[in-house]
């Protein structure tokens, strides 16, 4: 007996309308599932960019807060001080600012400060946060007026402003710290020189002078950034004895060498 060849076409027919359906479904479902991880991938991306600029914009607000309190404090300080000794106020504005760089107008009695101040912040990205560094560098003029008032102001500077005033920071500090270490026997003029004035880099550092004052050792040199175009004077002083001259060391700009 023969078969009709049509019998199955149906079931095949449905078969593949079956198939067909599917594949739509999978498709439209692929397609949502696209259209759901790119708007989440957008909106994402949106809110960490908007995210990490409200925190640059509060670092950056910390930053200019602090130093308009820094300029407040060091201005009523030199006011208060009553004195007009260029190498106290030259202190008193280190006290304040921590400024590496403190320039003293002879002419006029000012001074101006610079210093590079930064605060951390987190930026948001798509693998998690992270901490970045919001640096500014600082300009604080201090100009004196009748009756011994004083006027204090704080602008933002160039970045460049600030590299001669980092590199003598840098400079100084090191100088605290070969200070600090050198033992009491040491504390020659001789023996300082050749510790803080080694051979080869005498461009950065000169020193000009060592006192010795009751238990205290004293050093006048003259700092330099690695151009030679801004100097800073210094005054360095130590403990001639005593286990704590490493926290006890200092090194601060002075008004004169």
């Amino acid at each position: 007996m023969l078969s009709d060849p049509r019998a199955g076409a149906p079931v095949t027919k449905r078969g593949n309308r079956f198939v067909t359906g599917g594949c739509l479904t999978i498709l439209t479902v692929l397609i949502l599932l696209l259209g759901v991880t790119v708007s989440w991938l957008w909106y994402s991306s949106s809110h960490n960019r908007q995210t990490t600029r409200e925190n640059e914009e509060k670092a950056l607000t910390s930053i200019l807060s602090q130093a308009d309190r820094t300029a407040d404090a060091s201005g009523r300080a030199l006011q208060t001080s009553g004195t007009t000794r260029a190498d106290v106020l030259t202190g008193l504005i280190w006290k304040h600012t921590e400024a590496p760089v403190i320039r003293y107008d002879v002419a006029h009695g000012g001074f101006t400060a610079l210093v590079e101040k930064a605060v951390e912040y987190e930026t948001v990205g798509f693998y998690g946060a992270r901490t970045a560094r919001m640096v500014r560098c600082l300009a604080f003029t201090y100009t004196p007026g009748h009756g011994g008032t004083w006027t204090s102001q704080v602008t933002v500077k160039g970045s460049d402003t600030c590299r001669a005033s980092n590199e003598i920071r840098n400079v100084a500090r090191e100088a605290r710290t070969r200070l600090a270490r050198m033992s009491g026997e040491a504390l020659t003029a001789g023996g300082i020189q050749q510790e803080l004035d080694p051979a080869g880099r005498p461009d950065l550092l000169t020193v000009h002078g060592v006192t010795r004052e009751g238990r205290t050792v004293s050093v006048s040199a003259t700092i330099s950034s690695w151009d030679g175009t801004v100097n800073q004077c210094y005054r360095l002083t130590r403990p001639i004895s005593g286990s704590k001259a490493e926290n006890s060391t200092i090194a601060a700009p002075a008004a004169s060498c």
